[in-house]
């Protein structure tokens, strides 16, 4: 038996294990998300909030990250200091 056909044989056997589970968390999400769609208006304000939060913490992670950028691009020797002496080339 070469090793593709044993690969192929192991990732039939793992589908068809896992098939079942699977199906049922996507079944699962399915009835959730439709509960969910039925009474939408109720939960637009936590909704809200949530999306809010989610802004709230990519726009804290892009300033970061922005600043770290600036950082490192500046050839100060400590940049940590308020009075940070700048290197001449």
């Amino acid at each position: 038996m070469t090793s593709w056909k044993a690969a192929l044989g192991l990732g039939a056997a793992c589908a068809g294990c896992c098939a079942i589970p699977l199906l049922g968390i996507a079944g699962g999400l399915a009835a959730t998300g439709s509960a969910l769609l039925a009474c939408a208006d109720e939960l637009l304000p936590l909704a809200a909030a949530l999306l809010a939060i989610a802004l709230a913490v990519a726009t804290v992670w892009w300033w970061r990250r922005r600043q770290a950028s600036r950082r490192a691009a500046c050839a100060c020797v400590n940049t940590c200091s308020t009075n940070a002496t700048h290197v001449s080339n």
